[in-house]
């Protein structure tokens, strides 16, 4: 992939990103079920994590270079990794 085609496909998923960020709180139905939780005394904080995944081929597993977050990964973390259908090695 040359660095245009990788710049344009960043530009697509940041636009991506802040389309389901518009969807979420531009959405009644979200700011309704907000409020009633709030009513009853507790504070929200939502946070939403967009994980995209781009293949040309079908049959291609995105593969990571590494360890997501640090070189000692959880049972936990390998399992997410694996519903995400991620692979990785720190190898």
């Amino acid at each position: 992939m040359t660095p245009e085609e990788k710049e344009k496909i960043k530009k697509l998923v940041r636009e991506l990103s802040q389309c389901v960020n518009a969807a979420l709180t531009d959405s009644n139905d979200v700011k309704d079920a907000l409020k009633d939780i709030e009513e009853e005394g507790y504070q929200v904080d939502l946070l939403f994590a967009l994980f995209t995944r781009i293949l040309r081929r079908k049959d291609d597993p995105p593969q990571l270079e590494g360890p997501p977050l640090s070189a000692s990964a959880s049972p936990f973390d390998d399992q997410f990794l694996k519903t995400l259908r991620l692979n990785w090695s720190a190898e």
